[in-house]
């Protein structure tokens, strides 16, 4: 399940509500916004000197005094349980022009008409272009890489028996193989000819949010993505999922699995523990799992990181694939991308020796680059820096792309940043990231309605359900959100023509909250190779 004030909390969608028009700043709406101007954020582009700002950044500081409002009036990231979240109970009414949830317990306060449409101007503004996104790095002579507008679309939904569009037949069929009805997540890693899916807080016959995980045949052509994908759940005995349950660890609501990696053919997990409201407490602990995998099967090893200032609770895991220039030494390295604050970080980034991956002995965090552009290791976690600069991440996945020699990275993004599902590629595990190009947004796309519910919708879109918890006690009014989009290496495709050019399809699960499944996305990118483009190590 997953975590924030949104609870997964149905992040804020562009949705009419944040249509178009000349920009507030156009319109000189007002001197408190004006006076903002010089702090607004920075997104990170390309390092080197290449950084550009955000679409609309003259006016984010209005979508910040509106959320600095919400906080004084009592509410608080990761209180949506309670009827207090920052963004479902107070922002989203705010900007949608809607009723707050039904279990709101406290009053929206007063924010100024203009302050309210300066916000929505700034989401209103396109995502940048192929064209600016590519702009900067043709001198880098890595292959550019430039989302194929209209491309993304859904395979097919994984969980539950009948997909919620097509009114089909899933091939998973969850609830007849296992009393599996609803679960979120899904980040994947490959371990002795498997795929697994390591999925959140689960609804079924189990019970109490715990997690569940799946797997498929990694064999080259096992799987065939544009045809659909069969789960097959781990299961407890049969027609039952097994649940994850580390001995010593609390696994209840928002406690779920993150990251999986096989390290020197052992299996690891990271769960993240210790959830409160607030989300200070947080904490990462990896977990050896041993198979075959049972409930209890998950050994708690060690802390990576908690809250308040953990920079590594939910991640990305990856091996090196190759040498890679810039490591402090010549050992093999497990790479750690990750995020703190769930849904209001940055991403960061850590690397720890392969042969010591289960103490945490040698870990050191990217720290910047030097004078002559070189990354600088620290060994302290205070001391990371990010590598990717949002300020709103809470999921993100990375996969290296050993035909292009590239790391490709997707994650989650909301107001007061970009909404939607952001790509960014780099050569180097640090960067320099590509600028964001957005490959998912669900009013651009034309999920609302579709796969995804929108309570705005009449007649209803018969979409509503499953839920989790207190959706569960009116799903229809609970709108539906997009995150966590974990790639899938292995099906990833790269087709080059003779020339060098070419096309790259990503392949990725997406969680859509209302209802409480995942579904299987496809999206496009146009390869351009430069003809005089080297290694970019």
């Amino acid at each position: 399940m997953s975590k924030d004030n949104t609870s997964k909390g149905i992040p804020l969608l562009a949705r009419s509500v944040f249509g178009g028009g000349e920009t507030a700043a156009q319109r000189g709406i007002t001197a408190g916004v004006a006076r903002h101007l010089l702090r607004a954020p920075i997104v990170l582009g390309w390092l080197l000197g290449l950084a550009q700002p955000a679409p609309g950044y003259a006016d984010e500081s209005a979508c910040a005094q509106i959320r600095s409002a919400c906080i004084s009036a009592g509410f608080t990231p990761g209180a949506a349980q309670s009827g207090n979240g920052l963004q479902l109970d107070c922002m989203q009414p705010i900007l949608r022009g809607t009723a707050q949830p039904s279990g709101s317990n406290r009053a929206l306060p007063d924010v100024a008409p203009l302050l309210v449409q300066a916000c929505r101007d700034v989401h209103s503004a396109a995502p940048p272009t192929a064209a600016a996104a590519l702009a900067g790095q043709a001198a880098t002579n890595l292959p550019l890489l430039s989302y194929v507008d209209g491309s993304t679309r859904k395979i097919g939904q994984l969980i539950g028996d009948v997909d919620k569009q097509t009114h089909q037949p899933t091939l998973s069929r969850t609830v007849s193989r296992y009393q599996l009805q609803g679960t979120d997540l899904g980040y994947s890693f490959e371990h002795q000819g498997k795929i697994y899916f390591l999925f959140g807080d689960t609804v079924g016959a189990q019970g109490h949010a715990l997690d569940s995980i799946a797997q498929v045949d990694s064999a080259a052509g096992a799987v065939d993505p544009e045809h659909g994908v069969r789960l097959d759940f781990l299961t407890e005995r049969a027609g039952l999922y097994l649940t994850v349950q580390p001995p010593g660890i609390s696994m209840g609501a928002f406690e779920v699995p993150t990251a999986g990696i096989s390290v020197n053919n052992q299996m690891y997990v990271i769960v993240d523990t210790n959830h409160s409201e607030d989300w200070q407490t947080d904490r990462a602990v990896l977990t050896r799992v041993s198979l075959p995998v049972t409930a209890t099967g998950f050994k708690p090893l060690r802390t990576i990181s908690q809250r308040p200032d953990g920079r590594f609770l939910k991640m990305a895991l990856h091996m090196m694939p190759e040498p890679i220039r810039g490591l402090p030494d010549a050992n093999q390295y497990v790479l750690m991308w990750g995020t703190g604050h769930y849904r209001h970080s940055d991403v960061y980034l850590a690397i720890t020796p392969a042969a010591t991956f289960e103490t945490g002995a040698g870990i050191r965090y990217f720290a910047g680059l030097d004078a002559a552009g070189a990354p600088r290791w620290d060994f302290n976690e205070s001391a990371a820096a990010p590598v990717i600069i949002n300020g709103t991440v809470g999921d993100i996945s990375v996969i290296w792309n050993s035909q292009l020699h590239l790391w490709l990275m997707t994650y989650d993004s909301r107001p007061p940043a970009a909404a939607g599902i952001l790509f960014s590629y780099s050569p180097t595990p640090w960067g320099p990231w590509s600028t964001p190009q957005l490959l998912f947004n669900a009013q651009r796309d034309g999920a609302l309605g579709k796969f995804i519910h929108d309570p705005s919708i009449s007649p209803d879109d018969g979409l509503a359900g499953p839920t989790i918890g207190k959706a569960q006690l009116q799903p229809e009014t609970v709108h539906g959100g997009n995150y966590a989009p974990y790639l899938v290496e292995r099906w990833s495709r790269v087709l080059l023509a003779p020339a060098g050019n070419g096309q790259l399809d990503l392949y990725y699960l997406l969680s859509t909250w209302n209802p409480y499944v995942v579904v299987l996305m496809n999206s496009r990118l146009r390869i351009t190779i430069s003809q005089s483009a080297g290694s970019p190590h």
